[in-house]
C-alpha cells in the first residue's frame, strides 16, 4: 500500500518506519555516524541524520534515480536515466548533474577502486570509468553486446572489481599487481624476531623487502623473518613485480623495538581508607622504557583494578573488607619490569541504600507517627535526623526492617554508618499533626415535609474535615442516605409525623468534630379520609356522603354514576344518583401543610326502585331547615299507607327512627332532633314500595 524505509536499533527485534519520504525509495547507502542518503523514483535525493527515522529532500534531480553510493563522507554520486549522473563533493550540500554517456543508458550503481578510479554500470550492458574522481568518463567495456542489464558493481579490498546483471551475467576486473603484507608483531623486545607474510594481489613473481634496523636489512624471500637487536622505531617497505608491472608499499615507523624495563615505579599514591562499591584512582610516575603499566590489588577479592597507564582505577568490592595493597610495574614488549613498593590500604563495608517510609500524620494527644527503614545491614548503625539534626542514639542494623519509633512533627532522614563509611538512605519522611475538625454549621433544607416524601439537605464541610456525619433524631422518622460529601437525602417514614432534628459533624482521621446546631423539621401526617354514606341507592335519589373534618383541609370529591348537587369543596356532599348501575364515591383531602391523602373508594349500587313515584317538594317537605330542636315533616297525598321515618348521620348511622306513622297531608309530623349534634343529616321516609330522602342541617 506504500513505500517505507524501516530502521532497527535492537538487532532486528523490532523495526520503525521512517517519516518524510517524498516517493518510492530505490536505493540507500550509509555514509557516516547516523547519516544515510537515498534516491527515489521521483528524482529526489533525500538525507537522514537520525539513523533513518526521518528523511528530508536535499536535491530534486528530476526523472528517475536508481542508485547512490559514497566513497567517503564528502564524495558521493547518484545514478539517473538518460546517461546522467549526479555528483557531490561537499557531503551532499550541493549536487551537480553530468551526462557521461550517449544512448540514454539508465545507470544503476557506482564503485570506487580508489579515490580517483570510479566505475558506474547500467542498462543496457554498459560500464563507464573515471580516472580523475568523476571529472571525465570513458567507456570501460567497449565490447558490450548491450543485451543484459547491469545492476551492481563493487571493488574488494584486494583491488578486484565485480559486476552482476540480468540473464546470469557476472563480470570480474582483475587488478594489476598490488603489494601488501602482514607482520607477526609490530612491538618486539630487542633481540626479537618479526615474521613478515606476503599478502600481495595479482600473483607477483618477485619480492624485494627493506628492513630498517633489521637483520637482514633486505630480502627477496616471499615471507622473510627479521631480527631487531637495538631499541628504536624502524621503517619497512615491499616492492612486488610481475612482468613489467610492479607496486611498492611502505610503512614508516612500523616496527617498534623496545628495551627491557629495569626500574620499578615509585609507590602508588591514592586513598588508603576506602569504602565498598566506589571507584578510586591510584597514580605513579613513569619509568624508562615502559610503554604501559600493570596494576594489581591484593587480595583480588578487594576489588577489580583496571588501567594500563600511569593511573589505575580500583572498583572496590562490597562483599569483602579488610587490609589490602595496591602496586604497579612498567611494561613493554619485553614484559613487566620491577614492581613498585606496596601501598597499604583498608577497605570498609559501604552501607547499602534502603528506602525510608514516607511518614504521616497523627492526632492531638498521640506521641507521633512511626518512622521506619525498609531494610538494614548487619554491622551498620543507622542515625535518624530530624530537620537535619541528629535525633536519638543510632540503631544497629538487624538485617531486616528497623523502626525509630513514634516521632513528632518534622522532616526526617537517615544515614547508615560504619567505622569509615556512610550512606544516605533513600527518601525523606515527613510527620505532621492532623488538626481537629472545626464545628460544623447548621444544615440547610426544607423545614417541613409530608410523611412519605423525600427531602434534600446540605451542609458545608468544616475546616480540617474530609467528610460529614449526618444524624437524624428520632432515627425512625426516615431513611437517610448520603449521595455525596455535603448532601443528604432523607425519605420520610409514611407512618411518622412530628418534629425531627438533623445535625452534622465533620470527620477526619482523628474522629468527629463538634456537632452543628440542629435543624428542626416538622413532618406532617398524610391525611387518611374515609367516606361514609349509603352504598345502596335508587335512581334519582339524593344521598349524603361525608368524611372526617380537619380544620384547614380542603376536599376534592370524585363521583361516578351521580352528580354533586351540594357541599362541593367541603367534607360533606349531596349526590344525585343517575341511572341504575354501579357508582362510587371518593375524596382527596389536602391538609393545611399541603399534604395530600386519598380515601378508599366507596362502591355504590344504584337500583331502579320500581314503584317509587316522585321525589318533589310537594310530595315530601321538611321545615325549618336548618332546625335546632323540632323538625316538621309534611307528607304528600301519595303516601296512602303508614310510613317509616329514619334519620342518618354523616357516617350513615341511624340516629333516629319512627315506624308506622299514619299520614295526613295537612298535619305535619314533628320529630325531636334536639339531642342530635350539629351537622348535616339525611331524613328517609319509606313505605313498602317507595323511598324519599331529604337533607337537613341541625344547628
Amino acid at each position: 500500500t506504500g513505500a517505507a524505509v524501516y530502521s532497527t536499533s535492537n538487532g532486528g527485534n523490532s523495526w520503525t518506519p521512517g517519516t518524510g519520504l517524498s516517493a518510492i525509495p530505490y536505493k540507500l547507502c550509509y555514509v557516516t555516524g547516523s547519516t544515510y542518503f537515498l534516491v527515489t523514483n521521483g528524482g529526489d535525493i533525500q538525507k537522514s541524520t537520525d539513523d533513518g527515522l526521518s528523511w528530508a529532500t536535499v536535491y530534486a534531480a528530476g526523472g528517475l534515480l536508481t542508485g547512490i553510493d559514497f566513497y567517503n563522507p564528502m564524495i558521493g554520486m547518484a545514478a539517473s536515466e538518460d546517461g546522467r549522473i549526479v555528483k557531490t563533493y561537499d557531503g551532499g550540500a550541493t549536487w551537480t548533474q553530468q551526462v557521461i554517456a550517449s544512448g540514454y543508458p539508465l545507470w544503476h550503481d557506482f564503485a570506487w577502486a580508489n579515490q580517483n578510479d570510479v566505475y558506474v554500470c547500467g542498462t543496457p550492458e554498459q560500464i563507464y570509468k573515471s580516472v580523475n574522481g568523476g571529472t571525465t568518463w570513458t567507456d570501460d567495456y567497449p565490447q558490450s553486446t548491450f543485451d543484459p542489464a547491469l545492476y551492481e558493481i563493487l571493488f574488494t579490498a584486494d583491488g578486484v572489481g565485480y559486476c552482476c546483471g540480468s540473464q546470469g551475467w557476472f563480470y570480474r576486473n582483475i587488478a594489476q599487481v598490488t603489494a601488501a603484507f602482514t607482520v607477526s608483531n609490530t612491538h618486539v623486545c630487542n633481540g626479537g624476531t618479526v615474521q613478515f607474510t606476503d599478502q600481495s594481489f595479482g600473483s607477483p613473481t618477485s619480492w624485494n623487502w627493506t628492513f630498517q634496523g633489521g637483520t637482514p636489512a633486505a630480502s627477496t624471500l616471499q615471507n622473510p623473518s627479521v631480527t631487531y637487536s637495538a631499541a628504536g622505531i624502524y621503517d619497512v617497505s615491499l616492492t612486488v613485480t610481475k612482468g613489467v608491472a610492479s607496486n611498492t608499499v611502505s610503512y614508516p615507523g612500523m616496527i617498534h623495538v623496545e628495551a627491557p624495563v629495569t626500574v620499578a615505579p615509585i609507590q602508588p599514591s591514592g586513598p588508603t581508607q576506602i569504602c565498598g562499591l566506589f571507584n578510586y584512582e591510584y597514580t605513579t610516575t613513569s619509568v624508562p622504557n615502559a610503554t604501559g603499566y600493570s596494576w594489581s590489588a591484593a587480595p583480588a577479592t578487594a576489588g577489580t583494578i583496571s588501567g594500563t597507564g600511569l593511573t589505575g582505577t580500583l572498583t572496590a568490592s562490597n562483599t569483602w573488607e579488610g587490609a589490602f595493597t595496591v602496586k604497579t610495574a612498567g611494561t613493554n614488549a619485553c614484559g613487566s619490569g620491577p614492581v613498585s613498593p606496596d601501598l597499604n590500604c583498608t577497605l570498609s563495608h559501604q552501607p547499602n541504600v534502603f528506602s525510608l517510609f514516607s511518614g504521616g500524620g497523627y492526632c492531638s494527644g498521640q506521641a507521633g507517627y512511626e518512622i521506619r527503614l525498609e531494610d538494614s545491614d548487619l554491622g551498620v548503625d543507622y542515625q535518624l535526623f530530624k530537620d537535619g539534626v541528629a535525633s536519638g542514639a543510632p540503631l544497629p542494623g538487624t538485617g531486616n526492617l528497623i523502626s525509630f519509633g513514634l516521632q513528632p512533627t518534622g522532616t526526617y532522614t537517615v544515614t547508615g554508618n560504619t567505622a569509615s563509611c556512610f550512606a544516605n538512605m533513600q527518601g525523606i519522611a515527613i510527620n505532621y499533626l492532623i488538626d481537629p475538625v472545626a464545628k460544623a454549621t447548621q444544615p440547610t433544607g426544607p423545614s417541613s415535609a409530608c410523611a412519605g416524601t423525600t427531602g434534600i439537605y446540605s451542609a458545608s464541610l468544616p475546616a480540617n474535615g474530609y467528610t460529614l456525619l449526618w444524624t437524624l433524631t428520632p432515627p425512625e422518622a426516615g431513611v437517610l442516605t448520603q449521595p455525596n460529601t455535603t448532601t443528604a437525602s432523607i425519605t420520610w417514614n409514611p407512618a411518622f409525623s412530628g418534629t425531627v432534628s438533623i445535625i452534622v459533624q465533620g470527620q477526619n482521621e482523628c474522629g468527629n468534630g463538634p456537632a452543628s446546631p440542629a435543624l428542626s423539621v416538622i413532618i406532617n401526617a398524610i391525611p387518611a379520609p374515609v367516606v361514609t354514606g349509603f352504598t345502596s341507592v335508587c335512581k334519582a335519589q339524593e344521598s349524603g356522603y361525608s368524611c372526617g373534618y380537619t380544620a384547614g383541609s380542603t376536599y376534592v370529591w370524585a363521583i361516578t354514576g351521580g352528580t354533586i348537587i351540594a357541599g362541593a369543596g367541603s367534607n360533606q356532599v349531596t349526590v344525585l344518583w343517575g341511572n341504575p348501575g354501579n357508582g362510587s364515591v371518593a375524596v382527596t383531602e389536602t391538609s393545611s401543610a399541603s399534604c395530600t391523602g386519598n380515601s378508599p373508594i366507596l362502591r355504590v349500587v344504584i337500583s331502579e326502585c320500581t314503584g317509587i313515584t316522585e321525589n318533589k317538594a310537594e310530595v315530601l317537605e321538611i321545615f325549618p331547615n336548618p332546625a335546632s330542636d323540632l323538625l316538621n315533616i309534611i307528607l304528600g297525598s301519595t303516601f296512602k299507607t303508614s310510613v317509616n321515618i329514619t334519620v342518618y348521620n354523616h357516617l350513615g348511622q341511624i340516629v333516629y327512627q319512627l315506624a308506622g306513622i299514619k299520614t295526613d297531608s295537612k298535619i305535619p309530623v314533628k320529630i325531636d332532633i334536639s339531642h342530635l349534634y350539629t351537622g348535616t343529616y339525611v331524613l328517609r321516609v319509606s313505605t313498602e314500595n317507595e323511598v324519599l330522602s331529604r337533607l337537613f342541617v341541625k344547628m
